[in-house]
């Protein structure tokens, strides 16, 4: 087995790179700088370029250990292998130096000295404790509008009324990092990447074997930290689950070519789409026991007290006016839900417009496809009913020799391309929106922030990507264009993300370090990032995490809620995600910024959005095979008829109730197939829960322990002062006695 060096030490190693703008003053400069070493951080270097100053900042390994100790780093003991929080005084318990790419002390990865780093300068306040006001505070407020310093509020009535944000005697100030960025005095602070030793490592275990489905997710962790790891975890997971459905719609797809038979009319489909829902609900189980085990081996099983706090903290942004608690009495600041739930109705009416103008755009998209033909279809769509979508000025344009002629091979995808096209304009344009509007809204935690961003972006996209494929399914019921639609995309959509996640971005990055030296520092991970390294990060874009999760959850869509229309997505998805892999991992190790290193119980809002897919795809695909084409016909045909000119099928006007309820019954019978596996297999690993029981028993023990050595202390301790008091009052009692025999016997002599 190869040995690797540990990692350089830390007083060594610049972990963030923090950029100032270029119309800051040098007084300013000068005094966030002295801020920044009260906070415990160091300066390896500064660096002036194109007249922004670069600062690269590092602390020493005590500062470390101890910030460690405040953000009650989880991590597992040597002597009783559990998952503890680290302290300072017990530091030899954590040191295992037998770990890969670890500090040479055996202590902490490089994801966890970035992300110490990380909280360490979001502890740092503009105001030092106990402090009223600095002269970097008044340079902020008065230059900057930023209010950053405390107030004495008086808690009455006008207090109460003011709508300022809530700034109580006593109560922290700002965070020096967030003032800064939002001020535009700083505009990029980065965690530093390692020598391109280390990232070609990731790279190389991620891209070789070229069938390897499982990337290596501890391995990144370890770099990148728990939120990045999840991602590929989940990635290599999906892909593995993806064999069982993909080889089954292989073999389904290998019979209908072999009988001649068309989607439209496969029987053995709809037995692929209760398959299909049976193995994705088994997927999502299983993958939640696996996210349980990640965490747990990963400590973040459970959230620190400190993580808690930050997690549910409220958002530098939240705004409202202060009143007091009904719950603990005390001033606080306070928005009230009814003008969050008004906001929410007008952000809805503003995505629904957007939503048309999409919606409007696809029906040009597939006139223009020939996919809208009230010829095919005469007993629906005739001269008394006529086809409200139908373009003939546009639909013209799919006729045979025509500029986007059906028939073609090449000219009938640019219709295709041009949708692709609008929808990721319109999503570039939603996703400002989106921000701008979940801006609005003032949520006052940063959970709700996210969930309510990632929930508007989702469904928005997920409109803009599914519409079509809804439209064709269950208003045209044309099961056979579905499949010519969805094949169209995955394939248009696949090449569209490798050109602009990979091949653009390459090129982008090759254009701007042209004519630049690179100086590769060596193989071994002890070497140190160059300057030049550093300041070519900074030019690099940020890693979107957002971008990739919300495109692998879209495609999942495809391949499990229309799974009856098209059972080689599974395998075409395989194909695609194995270039996806690679392609961000190479991207985020490359051609991006280091991503922030936190840490994650899981998924979070996207496992709840996968969930939702696969419960919605047992009815969309027991309509696709019963209502949308002929599928079922094969196992019900009493209960169809066919028009023997346009060879269209529908269901029996008299008797259709009956296939109505067989449709509905089949998905009701699904449901309770998924209720019943989840309610079998359980969430959490048996084995990890014995673990987690165990690490509670076992810290419950030590906690004793502690208690009673400090008890006994104590009792020591008061005894031998109990000892001392009783002992100094018989000392006195006794010289008081002597006094008074000395007093009486000199009286008695004078008496005498």
């Amino acid at each position: 087995m190869k040995k690797h060096r540990p990692l350089s030490d830390v007083e060594k190693t610049p972990l963030l790179a923090l950029r100032f703008t270029a119309s800051i003053t040098t007084r300013l400069q000068d005094l966030v700088e002295q801020r920044l070493h009260q906070g415990g951080f160091d300066i390896l270097n500064r660096v002036v370029e194109k007249n922004q100053t670069i600062l690269m900042l590092t602390f020493t390994q005590k500062i470390l250990e101890q910030q460690a100790e405040r953000s009650h780093v989880m991590k597992r003991t040597n002597d009783t292998q559990v998952m503890d929080a680290f302290t300072c005084s017990d530091r030899a318990r954590f040191c295992d130096l037998d770990v890969r790419y670890r500090d040479r002390f055996g202590l902490f990865s490089a994801s966890e000295r970035s992300m110490i780093a990380l909280h360490m300068i979001n502890d740092i306040t503009v105001l030092p404790e106990g402090k009223t006001t600095t002269e970097l505070s008044q340079l902020l407020e008065s230059r900057y509008h930023a209010v950053t310093h405390f107030h004495n509020l008086v808690a009455d009535e006008a207090t109460r009324s003011q709508k300022v944000r809530l700034r109580k005697n006593g109560e922290k100030s700002e965070s020096l990092k967030h003032v800064l960025q939002t001020c535009k005095i700083v505009d990029s602070v980065m965690p530093i990447h390692l020598p391109r030793a280390v990232k070609s490592e990731i790279v190389r275990q991620t891209s070789w074997p070229l069938y390897h489905l499982s990337p290596p997710v501890h391995l990144i962790q370890s770099y990148y930290g728990c939120e990045v790891a999840f991602y590929f975890a989940w990635m290599g997971f999906l892909m593995r689950w993806y064999l069982v459905p993909g080889i089954l719609g292989l073999v389904v797809f290998l019979l209908q070519k072999a009988r001649g038979d068309t989607v439209d009319e496969d029987e053995y489909i709809p037995i692929y789409g209760v398959f299909g829902f049976i193995t994705f609900i088994l997927y999502l189980r299983f993958w939640d026991r696996y996210e349980h085990r990640l965490a747990y081996q990963w400590g973040t099983y459970s959230l620190s007290p400190y993580e808690r706090l930050k997690f549910f903290a409220l958002r530098p942004e939240f705004r409202g006016y202060l009143r007091y608690s009904p719950i603990t009495g005390e001033i606080e600041t306070f928005y009230p839900a009814f003008y969050r739930r008004l906001k929410y109705v007008l952000g809805a009416i503003i995505t629904a417009s957007m939503l048309f103008v999409a919606f409007v755009i696809m029906i040009l998209s597939l006139n223009l496809q020939g996919y809208i033909r009230p010829s095919a279809n005469p007993r629906r769509w005739n001269d008394d009913n006529p086809h409200p979508f139908h373009s003939p000025g546009f639909a013209v344009l799919a006729e045979e020799g025509r500029l986007f002629d059906a028939t073609s091979s090449w000219r009938s995808l640019i219709p295709v391309a041009i949708h692709v096209l609008g929808i990721n304009v319109l999503n570039a344009l939603y996703r400002k929106v989106s921000v701008a509007l979940t801006d609005w809204e003032n949520h006052e935690t940063e959970q709700n922030y996210k969930n309510s961003l990632i929930l508007k972006r989702f469904l928005f996209e997920a409109f803009d990507c599914y519409v079509a494929l809804f439209y064709l399914a269950f208003y045209e019921r044309d099961v056979e264009r579905l499949r010519m639609e969805l094949v169209s995309v995955f394939q248009i959509d696949t090449l569209r993300r490798l050109c602009m996640e990979c091949i653009l971005p390459f090129g982008l990055f090759r254009l701007r370090t042209r004519g630049k030296q690179h100086v590769q520092t060596g193989n071994d991970t002890s070497s140190i990032s160059t300057t030049d390294e550093i300041l070519e990060d900074l030019e690099k874009d940020e890693y979107e995490q957002f971008d990739d999760y919300m495109e692998i959850v879209i495609q999942f869509g495809y391949v499990t809620l229309f799974a009856s229309a098209y059972p080689l997505a599974s395998l075409v998805s395989i194909a695609a995600n194995l270039i996806e892999m690679r392609a961000d991992c190479y991207r985020m190790a490359f051609l991006c910024q280091r991503p922030p290193s936190n840490r994650s119980q899981g998924m979070g809002m996207w496992r709840d959005l996968i969930a939702a897919i696969v419960w919605m795809s047992a009815l969309t695909n027991c309509l696709l095979m019963g209502f949308s084409s002929d599928q079922l016909m094969h196992y019900l045909p009493q209960f169809y008829e066919r028009d023997e000119v346009s060879g269209y099928t529908d269901m029996g006007h008299e008797r259709s109730w009956i296939v109505i309820f067989i449709i509905f019954g089949l998905e009701r019978l699904l449901l309770f197939v998924g209720i019943t596996l989840h309610a079998i297999i359980p969430e959490v690993p048996e084995d990890i829960s014995d673990l987690v029981e165990r690490d509670h028993f076992i810290r419950m023990q030590q906690d004793a322990a502690s208690l009673g050595r400090d008890g006994r202390k104590i009792h020591t301790v008061s005894k031998r002062i109990s000892m001392e008091k009783s002992k100094s009052k018989r000392s006195s009692s006794s010289d008081s006695r002597g006094r008074d025999i000395r007093k009486r016997s000199i009286r008695n002599k004078i008496l005498s």
